[in-house]
């Protein structure tokens, strides 16, 4: 009973927010936050903590489908639509993407291992709070890395700067014991 208890709540909810948004008031709004988390403490309680989440949250975004379609408007045909570039296969193109490719794969992801082991060298963790740190810390850095140099002009000096980093912690790494 308490399910479809907290399954009219979470409608209930759905349809405040919606009345919010087409209202354009933020009272609305959040009476409709108070709703759907009254809902999700329902759902807690009905299915326990670990399903009451996942349908609290899952529902609600599977039924704001219908809202949405039923709201679509269809704009018309922009007068000037811009035509796709063509390829571009020439040597100098092909040769930069190939640079870009070794040094996002290789030597880009190499900085990035270096920095993550010499940094989470430096933490006070045990080694198992240590491995977990990297692995959540190494695509991170990666990532921000690659884009960092993707978005630079100056690629030469970024790579210079990073490989200057990692020789940094090289030391750490031989010299710190995990």
């Amino acid at each position: 009973m308490l399910s479809v208890a907290a399954g009219g709540l979470t409608l209930a909810a759905l349809g405040v927010i919606y009345k919010s948004w087409r209202a354009q008031a933020s009272t609305y709004l959040y009476l409709g936050l108070v709703v759907w988390l009254i809902s999700a403490v329902c759902w807690s309680y009905a299915q326990g903590w670990e399903f009451g989440v996942l349908y609290a949250l899952c529902i609600p975004s599977i039924l704001v489908w219908p809202f949405i379609a039923f709201n679509q408007t269809h704009l018309p045909q922009p007068k000037n639509v811009p035509q796709p570039r063509s390829f571009d296969f020439s040597r100098r193109t092909v040769l930069g993407n190939i640079a870009n490719y070794i040094v996002v794969l290789g030597v880009l992801l190499v900085v990035s291992v270096l920095l993550t082991l010499g940094i989470c060298a430096l933490l006070p963790f045990s080694i198992a709070g240590k491995l977990a740190t990297g692995i959540v810390l190494l695509p991170i850095l990666w990532g921000l890395i690659v884009y960092h140099y993707l978005a630079t002009a100056h690629k030469i000096k970024v790579v210079v700067a990073y490989a200057v980093l990692a020789a940094l912690c090289l030391p750490i790494l031989i010299f710190f014991p995990m």
